[in-house]
């Protein structure tokens, strides 16, 4: 082989070592699923219900998914990424299970269009949603429901949850998470569902 060919050859195995080095792993996104149901809803049914605002700590407002390391350590998962703000979405999520659960379709997230005669709103204050080294899913969160109209609080709660996951795979954490926050969702509807029975 001529130097020149050797040149041109050793130039572009170099070229596709280094392509290889600065190729970097896809990255994935995910969502948040609620109950799954049959969609057949009373369109004007009351009550109407608002929910938010929905807080989260400061370490959940990334796109990352959280895992935690130790109780003190937590990792950003670079590549596996939400599709949607993680407050957006746990809003949406906690919402369409409660017109779900509560058969209706008067539900509307906060700040909501048009929502002054929604006698319910429900506050959320999430402390703490991630993954820790058992692979299991801890959701803690403070949250009110309140009788808009009355101005009084109809419940005051703090509910602490932990989902197994079920693999190693990361649709699995979301798959805990959205589980959890289902079962989030119906300790909110049962407090509610007593007012619902004193309406007219």
């Amino acid at each position: 082989m001529t130097n020149p060919l050797k040149s041109v050859v050793l130039y572009a195995c170099c070229l596709l070592f280094l392509t290889a080095c600065g190729t970097t792993p896809p990255s994935h996104f995910y969502l948040l699923t609620p109950l799954a149901g049959n969609g057949d809803l009373q369109q004007n049914a009351e009550p109407g219900i608002l929910v938010g605002p929905v807080t989260l700590p400061d370490y959940l407002l990334r796109p990352q998914i959280v895992l935690r390391n130790s109780e003190n350590e937590i990792i950003f998962e670079e590549f596996h990424r939400w599709a949607e703000p993680l407050q957006q979405s746990f809003s949406r999520v906690v919402a369409e299970n409660l017109s779900l659960l509560l058969g209706t379709a008067r539900v509307a997230r906060y700040p909501g269009y048009k929502t002054g005669d929604f006698p319910y709103q429900v506050l959320i204050e999430v402390i703490r949603m991630d993954t820790g080294p058992g692979r299991q899913v801890s959701l803690a969160a403070r949250w009110n429901v309140l009788d808009r109209k009355k101005k009084k609080a109809l419940a005051i709660h703090k509910t602490t949850l932990v989902e197994s996951v079920e693999s190693r795979e990361y649709r699995a954490v979301v798959a805990a998470q959205s589980r959890a926050i289902s079962r989030l969702s119906r300790e909110i509807a049962r407090a509610i569902e007593p007012a619902l029975k004193d309406l007219p």
